[in-house]
């Protein structure tokens, strides 16, 4: 029997073309934006946690 790989296709709410939008809170910890949403995401423990944006139309 095969072994099955998995890659990823699309990571949404990542751009190549913006600078700056992948920030690194510790050795362990990533944060980027995702739509309405910011996204912490620990690469060692492989856990994401989303924190809820708001819009404010004034």
């Amino acid at each position: 029997m095969s072994a099955v790989v998995i890659q990823s296709h699309f990571i949404f709410g990542v751009r190549r073309t913006v600078n700056g939008n992948v920030c690194v809170c510790d050795e362990h910890t990533v944060v980027f934006p995702s739509g309405n949403n910011c996204v912490c995401y620990n690469i060692q423990q492989r856990w994401q946690r989303f924190f809820s944006g708001m819009v404010y139309y004034l």
